[in-house]
Order: structure tokens, then C-alpha cells, then sequence
């Protein structure tokens, strides 16, 4: 992964990252709420020596820094913390006082320092200086001489006294600067490490990257519930994405619109049957003829999905026993013709498969100036392959953030074995088009624009005789 790559997985998966980092600043705040206040307190003791002429205190002085590295480790011996017990009146054992108490000599100095952790202030600063004055009384009876001259080492008390203002822990500033950092890290490297093992096309620059196809539009989902109305904004994005897939596709080619167009996919559930229904509702608008063929016998849904009948439909028309022109429901004043899938047949694939189905949709070019073609997904059936390079033209749905890449890429072998010619793909449920700026020459008007609205006459009869007399033949 370059530079990149780090930034577009943070650009996708930001709110990851934010939920990291919001995480990590909860746990911060909820640490320092349950961790107990603790105050430390502190007292000072120097060491010097009886001597105080020339040469011999500069000895002493050596003598006693050596003597305080010892010192140090007395501080908390229970011979010191038994007299602080007695003299403060603790409910506590020399062992358990000693956890709270430490001691450390500076550098190249005769001073001890004595540090006393407690959850009350006061009490923590008399534990402090009541350890310093039994270690100077402790210090006395070791260094004592048995002719009763004084000792060779003093310890005097020189700091502490003042019970501490402010609390060492918990510190909030400092445990939440570590829960942000470990939010940015773990929601950084979350972020990095799902976009390394996402095998899924979530962009059109995917789709050209991994696919070599080019995006045609990138449709968001429809707004709103089954039961409820689409917003008019979501309404607005989805009528605009549908536009631009029609004149990029009518533009994209040097033919122009091509007469006939498979609407197939990968795998199901990615988009397919609404793609193929709002394109030919979309062309259907402007004014040309447009046939909408339901060729997925397997899951017929669009007669339920648009109010039709469902039958009589392609089955039937396949299998003689209805004519075309009885099975072609119209819708928009005659401009889109629906034709559904009908009864589900035995063998599907046989009955798709079939000249029949050649002859059917050459006679529905003839009559229509598109005629989309809604097939079953490509790795699940062999109908859509089969399908495929009868038609002019295969429009690919990928799904956002579920087609995976490997099956995008075993659908378009299929194609291309069967030497279809797959005129680019269509991002569908993404919430950002992701395409660039394209604006198509102007549109001449056609004849078959400024027909009347109203026209609602059936189509020609020569489709249907053609499918007939093929069957008779």
C-alpha cells in the first residue's frame, strides 16, 4: 500500500476511526473516574558528620554519601515503621505501610528523600514526617559510639511538613492524551488493515482499477421505506443518477444507443432488476420505445413489483402458447412495454437458451428503440451467459461495498467467453456519484420524440407472426 491507498482507507472508513477515537476517550474518562484519589506527600532528611575540621570533613563527606545508599533501605524497615505506627495510632502492619513509602537518595548528595502515598493529605504528610524523626532517632541508636560521644552520622529533618494541595492520581490530562493516542492508533490501524483485506468495489475508480470497465453511473439506493414515501432529495439524487446513466450510455459508444441491452450482474441481490426497470422507465420518458423483457424465469418478480399481470409472459410467448402482442403490458402511454417472465418453466435455461428467444428479442428491436433485457446473475445460471451475445450490448451491475472483485472478475471471463460485448458497469447503492464531470452534445429531436404522450397503440403485429412462424417452422 502507497500513501494512497493510507488515505483513501482513512477517507472511507472515517467514522471508524472516530468511533475509535471517542472509545478510547470514554475508556480515558471512565478510568480516571474509578481510580481513588491519591495525594503524596514528602519530607527530606541530611546526613552529615560530627567532624567539622578540614581534611577529615572532606573524608566525611564521602563517608557519609557512601553511608546514605544504605540509608535508603532503612527508610522502610520495620524497625523505622513500628515507632510511626505507635506515634500516629495506624490500623496497619510495618509491611503494608512500607508499600506506601519510599525513599531515594540524589546524585553526589547526603540528602534522603521520603515520599508517602495515601488517599488523604494530611494523613499522608504525617506519615511522611513522623517516618523522617524515627529515622533520625533510628540513625542516632545505630551510629551511636558505647563511650557516649556523639554519633559519627546526624540526621536532621529539613523539608517536607506542608501537606500536598493537589492529587498524583489519577492525572486526567495525561490518561486522556493515552486514550486519544491509542483511539487514533487502534482506529487508524483498524481502518488500514479492513481496507488491505476489503476484496469488495466500493468506486468507480475500483471498477476501472480491478475491473478495466467504465462506469456508466453510479446510482444511489432508493430513498425510503416500502411503506413509506422517498424523501423528495433521495427521489431528486436517483432521478439525476438515472439521466446520467442514459446519456452516458448513449454517448459512451460511437453507435449511439444500442438496440438491445442485457442488464445482468454477478451474483443476486446487487441491483439488477431495479437498474434494468428505472433505465427503461428513464429512456421510456424521453419519448422512444423502450421494451422491458423479464428473462430471470427462475425468480420472477418484476409483474409483482410493477402491478402487472403476471401472466401471460415470456414462457409463454417461448412456448406458443400466448402471442406477443397479448403478453406486452404497456405503461406510459405505450412508450414502455413490459414483458414479465410468466409461469416458471421446467428448464429454464433450455427454454431461454433457445432460437426462439434470438428470434424474440430480433423482433422486439424491430418494434422498439431499446429493448432491455433484465437476466438472471451470471455465476448463479447459465441463462444470462446464454443471453448475452444475442443482445447488442451488456450493461454490468456491481454493487457497492459487496460484489467482491474475484467474482466481478469470473462474471466478466464468462462474457468473454461467450464474446459479449460488455459495455461498462453500474455502481449501484452508493451514496456519492464518484464521477467526473461529463456533458454530452446536445440531443438533435427525433420523430419518435414529438409523438403525442397519449399514444397508447399496440405494437405491430410482425413480432409476434415472426415468433410464430418460427415455431411453426
Amino acid at each position: 500500500m502507497d500513501f494512497h491507498d493510507y488515505l483513501v482507507a482513512l477517507r472511507r472508513r472515517w467514522r471508524f476511526v472516530t468511533v475509535c477515537v471517542l472509545l478510547g476517550l470514554a475508556g480515558a474518562a471512565l478510568v480516571t473516574a474509578l481510580i481513588p484519589r491519591t495525594y503524596t506527600a514528602t519530607a527530606q532528611l541530611f546526613i552529615a558528620t560530627s567532624d567539622k575540621t578540614g581534611g577529615d570533613a572532606y573524608q566525611g563527606g564521602l563517608f557519609t554519601q557512601q553511608r546514605v545508599k544504605s540509608y535508603t533501605r532503612i527508610v522502610t524497615s520495620p524497625s523505622v515503621l513500628t515507632g510511626v505506627i505507635s506515634q500516629l495510632d495506624l490500623r496497619t502492619t510495618p509491611g503494608q505501610l512500607a508499600g506506601k513509602i519510599s525513599a531515594q537518595a540524589p546524585l553526589d548528595t547526603t540528602l534522603v528523600d521520603i515520599e508517602v502515598s495515601d488517599g488523604s493529605a494530611d494523613r499522608a504528610q504525617a506519615i511522611a514526617d513522623e517516618t523522617a524523626l524515627q529515622f533520625s532517632k533510628y540513625i542516632d541508636t545505630v551510629e551511636g559510639t558505647s563511650s557516649g560521644s556523639p554519633p559519627l552520622v546526624k540526621a536532621s529533618v529539613v523539608g517536607g511538613s506542608q501537606p500536598p494541595s493537589t492529587p498524583t492520581s489519577p492525572r486526567p490530562v495525561l490518561n486522556m492524551a493515552v486514550g486519544l493516542l491509542a483511539g487514533i492508533a487502534v482506529g487508524v490501524g483498524g481502518a488500514v488493515l479492513r481496507h488491505a483485506l476489503d476484496t469488495t468495489l466500493r468506486t468507480p475508480e475500483d471498477i476501472r482499477t480491478h475491473l478495466g470497465l467504465t462506469t456508466l453511473g453510479a446510482v444511489p439506493p432508493p430513498g425510503g421505506h416500502r411503506r413509506r414515501p422517498a424523501r423528495r432529495r433521495d427521489t431528486a439524487r436517483r432521478t439525476e443518477a438515472l439521466n446520467q446513466l442514459r446519456t452516458r450510455l448513449r454517448f459512451g459508444t460511437d453507435d449511439g444507443l444500442p438496440g438491445s441491452l442485457l442488464v445482468t450482474s454477478a451474483l443476486s441481490a446487487e441491483g439488477r432488476t431495479s437498474t434494468a426497470v428505472d433505465l427503461a422507465t428513464s429512456v421510456a420518458r424521453t419519448g422512444r420505445r423502450v421494451v422491458l423483457v423479464e428473462a430471470d424465469l427462475r425468480r420472477p418478480r418484476l409483474a409483482a413489483e410493477l402491478g402487472l399481470r403476471a401472466a401471460p409472459g415470456l414462457s409463454d410467448v417461448i412456448e406458443g402458447r400466448a402471442a406477443l402482442h397479448d403478453a406486452l403490458q404497456s405503461r406510459f402511454g405505450g412508450r414502455l412495454r413490459v414483458l414479465p417472465a410468466g409461469p416458471v418453466p421446467a428448464d429454464p435455461s433450455k427454454l431461454v437458451c433457445g432460437p426462439v428467444t434470438t428470434q424474440l428479442i430480433r423482433a422486439l428491436e424491430a418494434d422498439a428503440d431499446l429493448v432491455v433485457v433484465d437476466s438472471p446473475p451470471l455465476l448463479s445460471f447459465a441463462d444470462g451467459a446464454a443471453l448475452a451475445p444475442v443482445t447488442d450490448g451488456v450493461l454490468f451491475v456491481v454493487r457497492a461495498a459487496k460484489t467482491r472483485r474475484d467474482d466481478a472478475r469470473r462474471a466478466l471471463d464468462t462474457l468473454e467467453a461467450v464474446r459479449a460485448q460488455v459495455l461498462g458497469a453500474v455502481l449501484t447503492g452508493t451514496r456519492d456519484d464518484g464521477l467526473a464531470d461529463w456533458q454530452p452534445p446536445p440531443e438533435p429531436p427525433r420523430p419518435a420524440d414529438l409523438r403525442p404522450p397519449d399514444d397508447d397503440r399496440a405494437p405491430a403485429a410482425e413480432p409476434a407472426a415472426a415468433v410464430r412462424h418460427h415455431q411453426a417452422g
